[in-house]
């Protein structure tokens, strides 16, 4: 007997042929290569699954806030105290209680009553850097984002991946129109038409067109550098052509023009925002608007001093963006849905959106009903 196998009748060891085990090393190859996708595809959809429940979380949690306070949150509130050491918190600081952070909320508003007050630094704890903003909130955080759970390069900041509607208005909303930076423009066009605005506190009442046709949260991706770029689906650029003034902005311009003629998967400029990087913070960088599809390339019109700007919802899923509803509901849109006529350069305070069927979600009161 061998000790490598027993002896067949012609006098041959019974066993493998390099050839053979190539030709088995090669079927396995193979079927691995034919798996692989598959799982990852599983793993996608049950990650896309898991984001779709956390959109349904903060949908019910808007909901239990109306129920307490008979409206909804604005989308920031600038401080009592002026101007000076203002912190604009997002419309996820006080739905904390309702999403069982209630320690968090109370910890967070102690710090802008100090802020407020210049007893803490608002660029140290006050609203940067202390560990009430740097520890994670899951329900906020959509799990097909690589960079969620990692601290944003401010500060160390918890990311967010829940942005909040303004509607089919196309400008920066950093603040309201009685903020210093808006007393010279000459035309107040009317960019509060979604649900969310800096210091406006809407019903679902004012859902005129139904809860189920209006928009009211979006997820959208972060950049893993701290500011938009490339880097992330869609991307954000500097064009200041969008931009001609008073709150009129171009999106036609942006969507043909925020990305290299030559070179498509480049932008002209990257944009320096904050998106996606601080979950409390309220500017507009934290909202979305309802006019460029989802997973366009976002457009401001200067790093500072103009106050046009466009910022679509975007993820890393593959063709479209979960969003809930102002019904609770959540649906994923694509980023193939009708966006009408993108030449539109303003926004009336009444009457239906320019924006085809992704203007009309974000309308709560524009008179129209959208069918995707």
């Amino acid at each position: 007997m061998s000790k490598f196998g027993k002896m067949g009748g012609g006098g041959k060891l019974n066993g493998f042929t390099l050839v053979e085990l190539l030709v088995v090393i090669a079927i396995i190859g193979i079927l691995i290569g034919l798996l692989l996708p598959a799982v990852q595809a599983a793993r996608e959809a049950a990650r896309r699954m898991q984001c779709t429940n956390h959109l349904k979380q903060v949908g019910l949690a808007l909901q239990n806030y109306h129920d307490a306070y008979n409206a909804l949150p604005t989308m920031s509130q600038f401080s009592a105290f002026g101007w000076d050491n203002y912190a604009p918190l997002s419309v996820t600081i006080p739905l904390l209680p309702f999403m069982e952070e209630a320690p968090r909320y109370d910890r967070i508003m102690d710090l802008d009553k100090k802020t407020h007050k210049g007893e803490i630094d608002l660029w140290g704890g006050g609203f940067f850097g202390s560990d009430v903003y740097q520890n994670p909130i899951t329900t906020i955080i959509c799990p097909s984002e690589p960079n969620g759970m990692q601290p944003s390069v401010h500060a160390s900041n918890a990311r967010v991946n829940v942005m909040y509607s303004l509607g089919d208005g196309t400008s920066k909303l950093d603040a309201p129109y009685n903020h210093p930076n808006y007393i010279n423009v000459s035309t107040k066009k009317c960019h509060t038409r979604g649900l969310f605005h800096q210091e406006h506190w809407k019903t679902y009442a004012a859902c005129t067109d139904g809860t189920s046709n209006t928009v009211a949260v979006s997820e959208s991706a972060s950049a893993p550098e701290g500011y938009w770029s490339s880097a992330v689906k869609g991307g954000s650029a500097t064009v200041s052509s969008f931009y001609t003034g008073d709150l009129d902005c171009h999106p036609d311009v942006c969507m043909n023009n925020a990305r290299k003629a030559d070179d498509p998967t480049q932008l002209v400029a990257t944009c320096d925002t904050w998106r996606g990087n601080f979950f409390q913070d309220g500017r507009g960088w934290n909202g979305f608007h309802t006019v460029l599809p989802p997973n366009a390339p976002s457009c401001l019109a200067s790093s500072n001093g103009q106050w046009g700007a466009i910022y679509p919802p975007n993820s890393y899923h593959s063709g479209g963006v979960n969003c809930a509803m102002a019904d609770g509901s959540v649906r994923f849109v694509s980023e193939t849905i009708d966006c009408g006529n993108l030449s539109a350069t303003s926004t009336q305070c009444t009457g239906k959106s320019p924006y085809g069927v992704w203007g009309a979600m974000g309308t709560p009161a524009g008179g129209e009903t959208e069918t995707m």
